[in-house]
């Protein structure tokens, strides 16, 4: 049986005993890089792990196979376009609603007999704000409160007290002539004077009546100017506004 020499397997173990610390620090400094984000590990990378077969008179070193390791591929990430396509259009805010002071129909068209007509569709609410806001206008503007009555005119003249004396006067002149032409001048003037009496008192309140007449006539004829004038200054504001008054 023949044998080997000694010297000759020293070398050999000695050679197997470098092959595996050259792997072990070439790893472990490959390994090292990759955690410190210098070197990154390819996919496959060979394991150090080594079985040793036998040929002839040495052994050899034979790396073995591994597994590829699969690439994660990264998730693909939305357009511009498509993330505008997906998000909703911005709807424009709704125009606040617009809100009124309480009407008050004691200031309104209403009041001084006037109709209004909203030329460019104004809404109720709209129509009377303004009538309010145009009253307050006319006001102002012209000295005028058609809700309150005008002053008292100043009273007539009086008219001259005496009629029926001055009726009886004529009278009983006028009763001497018939009772001197009847023979009794006397019984004549009594007659005459109790019949001017009577027609100077008529006379007397027919002239205080259209006094009065008179006087009433112009408080009307006033007060109508005056609600014409205040009217007058509620149309144009209005008109302004874009209403017809009519």
């Amino acid at each position: 049986m023949r044998t080997r020499p000694p010297a000759s397997r020293a070398v050999h173990i000695v050679a197997l005993t470098c092959a595996f610390a050259l792997a072990a620090v070439s790893v472990t400094a490959c390994k090292g890089k990759s955690d410190a984000g210098e070197v990154a590990l390819p996919d496959t990378a060979a394991s150090p792990a080594a079985t040793m077969a036998p040929a002839a008179d040495t052994t050899q070193l034979v790396a073995a196979p591994t597994a590829a390791k699969p690439t994660a591929k990264p998730a693909a990430k939305p357009s511009t376009g498509e993330s505008a396509a997906a998000k909703p259009a911005d709807a424009p805010a709704p125009p606040p609603v617009k809100t009124y002071p309480p009407f008050d129909p004691k200031a309104s068209a209403s009041t001084i007999g006037v109709f209004v007509y909203p030329k460019k569709e104004q809404p109720i609410e709209q129509q009377h704000f303004d009538e309010n806001e145009c009253f307050a206008w006319a006001k102002t503007n012209t000295g005028i409160d058609p809700t309150v009555p005008a002053a008292a005119p100043a009273a007539a003249a009086p008219v001259p007290k005496g009629g029926a004396v001055k009726g009886a006067a004529k009278g009983a002149v006028a009763g001497v002539a018939i009772g001197a032409a009847a023979g009794d001048a006397g019984k004549g003037a009594a007659i005459g004077a109790a019949a001017g009496t009577v027609a100077g008192r008529r006379g007397q309140k027919q002239t205080e009546k259209a006094a009065a007449t008179g006087a009433q006539q112009q408080a009307t004829s006033a007060e109508a100017e005056r609600q014409k004038k205040f009217a007058d200054g509620f149309t144009v504001c209005m008109d302004g506004r874009g209403y017809s008054v009519k």
